[in-house]
């Protein structure tokens, strides 16, 4: 929205915006908690209010939206292909902008031994089930990574009725937030075991516990609990790209947290804005981009 933003006000007329959910504003509409905004709208938010106050300002820059459209190829000479309700389609302009995000580092990632029961999620998995469509993943709940989605999962399972056991981070500092370390874990007596290393999943059709290892003394444990959240960290989702071979540059951009992972929404929305005025550079107030629509 942010890049779309920019861009109309550089006077770009026709801008097509793709997007797979059903509505805008991303992983911001299953954000309940505050803490955005403070930068840009100068007041603290939710996610789901600044997703709501921007998409008013995204609604001024009379931008074309398609939801549920799903992106499942690009070219290199600026071609979409995706799939929506009304069928198969192809879009071909002047600038393709990939504004898609970060995906979350999964247990497969981290080769952690055992099995592969029921009751593993990623932080922000469990975030849409319980935000979004109001499901617990569990009752007994180890996290391991102290990422914020992490962190601030940990608060939230608890208010949810579920027990929190602990928080495990591999590293010998907390990877997210000091701040949603107090209010997410002291202020709710959720312990954080810093230089811990999970290694091994145990249980067969469901978790049963973990067995871990505190790398400051050597000592093994065993941790009995259903669910275990990963908050690992964040990889830039480019898929569409390496799919495609294809490197950002000529007319080809990356935006927001698909180029890098930044620390507030704030930034992502002024690096959006800035990538959308410079696609406006040295083309004339009121012209039209190049954009063309057609049923692939």
């Amino acid at each position: 929205m942010a890049v779309a933003v920019g861009a109309s006000h550089a006077g770009l007329k026709r801008i097509l915006l793709l997007e797979r959910h059903p509505r805008l504003g991303g992983i911001l509409n299953q954000c309940i908690h505050v803490g955005f905004g403070l930068r840009y709208f100068k007041e603290e938010l939710t996610g789901t209010e600044y997703a709501a106050r921007y998409h008013k300002l995204f609604q001024q820059a009379g931008v074309e939206v398609k939801t549920r459209s799903f992106v499942h190829k690009i070219t290199g000479q600026k071609e979409v292909i995706f799939v929506c309700p009304e069928g198969e389609f192809l879009a071909s302009a002047d600038h393709l902008v990939l504004a898609t995000g970060c995906r979350e580092r999964t247990r497969e990632m981290l080769t952690i031994p055992g099995t592969r029961p029921a009751g593993i999620f990623t932080a922000g998995l469990a975030q849409e089930m319980v935000n979004i469509h109001g499901l617990l993943p569990g009752k007994n709940v180890v996290v391991i990574g102290s990422g914020d989605i992490g962190l601030i999962m940990a608060r939230r399972m608890t208010l949810e009725g579920a027990k929190v056991l602990a928080v495990l981070e591999i590293l010998d500092h907390l990877s997210g937030l000091v701040r949603n370390k107090i209010q997410c874990l002291d202020d709710f007596g959720i312990p954080l075991y810093l230089s811990h290393e999970t290694l091994e999943i145990m249980g067969k059709n469901r978790v049963e516990g973990i067995r871990y290892r505190d790398n400051a003394t050597g000592k093994e444990n065993e941790m009995a609990c259903d669910t275990l959240l990963f908050s690992v960290g964040l990889i830039p989702e480019r898929d569409l790209l390496i799919d495609a071979g294809i490197e950002p540059g000529d007319g080809i951009h990356v935006a927001g947290n698909a180029d890098y992972v930044h620390d507030l929404v704030d930034w992502v929305t002024k690096d959006g804005e800035k990538l959308g005025r410079s696609l406006g550079k040295g083309r004339d107030k009121g012209t039209d981009a190049p954009l063309s629509l057609a049923r692939a």
